[in-house]
């Protein structure tokens, strides 16, 4: 599988097309801004009872646009990073705990803007091959969701529900119910990504 994956992220993505599945309202976005911030998730696959999964996260109350939401561990790229990648490691590492030296790089997944906080945020896939464990951060992470990576083809997890932005307005949109969290706008794009890369590497 890993193998696959690999050899399948060299190629060209499904990008937008399985980013509008599970955000539809993001074909309303024509242009990025200039004064964007970047930043950078990680989609951290690990093997747990004979089978692949992946970490995500969910955010502490806080005063900000993603408040309370589910998401990779990820954040804003520092000017001590190399790159994205070093960023998607490092902020793993602070948030759940992973050593970045365990994890080995997988490939990249389409970028992700996000309007509401200006970000556009880079994907990154890796791996951690060598035991561990999860540590979180008790200031930004108030819990670590462990998600079997076979269960995102489920077509049976991807429902409809209204969303409260900040800016009071109601926004109709599909998610992901995983662990019985509603996973939905960039997360739920990426997850949608690796998704139908998946898909296509399991025929």
């Amino acid at each position: 599988m890993i193998t696959k994956l690999r050899q399948r992220l060299s190629k060209k993505l499904p990008g937008m097309k399985a980013h509008l599945k599970m955000t539809p309202y993001r074909s309303l976005v024509k242009t990025i801004p200039d004064n964007r911030r970047e930043g950078a998730v990680l989609l951290l696959l690990y093997w747990k009872n004979n089978e692949l999964y992946f970490p995500l996260i969910q955010r502490n109350s806080y005063e900000g646009v993603h408040s309370n939401q589910v998401s990779f561990p990820g954040g804003k790229k520092e000017k001590f990073d190399a790159d994205f990648f070093e960023t998607a490691k490092r902020e793993t590492f602070e948030e759940i705990g992973v050593e970045q030296s365990k994890i080995k790089f997988i490939g990249t997944l389409t970028d992700v803007y996000i309007p509401p906080s200006n970000f556009l945020v880079y994907a990154y896939i890796g791996i951690v091959e060598e035991n561990f464990n999860f540590k979180k951060d008790e200031k930004e992470v108030k819990e670590i969701l462990e998600i079997p990576l076979s269960s995102i083809l489920d077509e049976n997890i991807v429902k409809e529900t209204n969303i409260k932005l900040t800016n009071g307005i109601n926004l109709k949109t599909p998610y992901f119910d995983l662990n019985d969290k509603v996973v939905w706008g960039a997360t739920a794009a990426i997850i949608s990504e690796l998704k139908e890369l998946i898909k296509t590497i399991s025929k």
